[in-house]
Formats: structure tokens, sequence, C-alpha cells
């Protein structure tokens, strides 16, 4: 039997630092993988106000984590292990994944709604509690606004950097011509980048490509630039997976 995703080629568009699993998981399921990421990670500018939460971690009740890329900034600092009393508060499952691989022993997840507004539903009221929150520059604010309206004491720090990445265009052509049956992006952000980079007869050809998107408001972005080929997915990178796998082979992809 061949594998689900045999003879596909899937453009994967995540930050470098957050692409080896799905991409090995893609791979592993038959397909070739074209990796160009639309997010560029790198260190907060103010790394002070970084050093200074980390400092005092313990005065926190709660440390809410917007991202992977959030929890490595951390992390990659911490001169001691996590405080064992301090629970951390992630949005989707690959924060949680990500936090438990660095020793995060209390993680709070939803259980279904991946975003701020899951998060802000699973925690409840937190009248009186301190909590730290580590993010992008530029982040949302529901989750902020919402714990802060709860009775929330929230500290907000600038844990990493955004920003579009410098994209070659001949190299985006020459991998269209290769063949892309599958582009996934995983932010809305990223989705923005992609088009504001692309023109012309470029643009035209990622408009009517195949997207794979694990959030409505990653959907919702690229209709916004003429794109409506889009398959929401499951959350997570197996969630991604099994929902490609599913999308081009449903017979030969049963979930696990």
């Amino acid at each position: 039997m061949s594998l689900p995703l045999s003879g596909y080629r899937i453009w994967i568009t995540r930050p470098a630092d957050q692409a080896r699993y799905l991409t090995e998981a893609i791979i592993k399921n038959g397909a070739q993988t074209y990796t160009s990421p639309l997010l560029t990670i790198s260190p907060a500018i103010d790394q002070g106000q970084l050093d200074d939460a980390i400092a005092c971690l313990n005065q926190f009740d709660l440390a809410v984590f917007i991202s992977p890329s959030a929890l490595n900034a951390v992390f990659t600092k911490l001169s001691t292990p996590w405080p064992s009393d301090l629970p951390v508060a992630v949005v989707g499952p690959g924060s949680a994944k990500r936090a438990a691989e660095l020793g995060v022993k209390h993680i709070i997840c939803p259980a279904t709604q991946f975003d701020g507004e899951g998060l802000l539903k699973e925690l409840g009221a937190q009248t009186g509690q301190k909590i730290v929150l580590f993010r992008g520059n530029g982040g949302r604010d529901i989750l902020p606004a919402g714990l802060s309206a709860a009775g929330a004491d929230v500290t907000l720090v600038t844990a990493y950097q955004r920003s579009a990445p410098t994209l070659d265009a001949s190299e985006i052509e020459r991998q269209l011509q290769l063949g892309c049956d599958g582009i996934v992006i995983s932010s809305s952000e990223a989705a923005q980048h992609l088009f504001n980079w692309a023109g012309g007869e470029t643009r035209h050809k990622l408009q009517c490509a195949l997207y794979f998107v694990p959030h409505h408001r990653i959907a919702e972005a690229l209709q916004a630039n003429g794109a409506n080929n889009i398959v929401q997915t499951e959350a997570g990178d197996d969630g991604i997976t099994h929902s490609i796998c599913r999308y081009f082979a449903p017979v030969l992809s049963p979930k696990e």
C-alpha cells in the first residue's frame, strides 16, 4: 500500500525553529516538501524587559506563553529549572508539546478552541492573580485584555520579534514550476506577508493554490487576498499532518 502523500509536494511556511517536526511528519507520509518560512523570529529588542521578568518569576501565579517561539525565548535564558509551582498556560497543542519537552509539569491548554479566546474560557476568573504573558511584538490584545478584565494583574513581556522575511522571487517561481499541491500557513501574519510580497502572475498563482490552515482567522486572511481553496485542519502538527493525509487519501489515512 502506498503512503497517503506519495506523489504530492507540500510547501511548509513555518518559522525555521518550528518547521522540523511538521516537515518530518509530512515526509514520513510520502510527500516531498519545500520549506520557505514566511515569518522570521529573532531576539526581542528589549532584552532587559525579558531578563527582569525571568528574574522575578517567583512573584507570579501564572505564566502565559503565546507560542513555541515565546517558550524558546524564555527557556533559552533560564539559568535554573522552571519553578515547579508556577503553572504554564498556552493557547494550543504545539505550545503544550514544546512546554512538556522543556520540562514543564503543570500545563494549562484549551481542550478544543486553540486561540486566545479559548484560553480565556479555560482559565476562567483570575481575580487577584499576578500573571506574566510572554509574546512576540505586536501580538493580539484579546488575551491580556480579557485577563485584566477578569481581575488579573498582567505583565506583558515581548519575548521575541516577528518580521517579514526577504523572499526570492525567482526561487518562488522555480518552486511553483516544480509543483505545489498544498501550502501550510500557520498564522494570519504569515499569510499577509506572502501576499504583500507577491505580485503579477505569481500572485495569481498563489491565489489559485490550495492552502491548509489550522485556524479560521488564517483562512479569512487568505480570502481577503483572493485565495479561496482553503482547508481548515485539526490543530497541532499531528492534526495538520492527519488532515492533509485525509484530504489527499481519505481511504488510506485513518486517524491513529
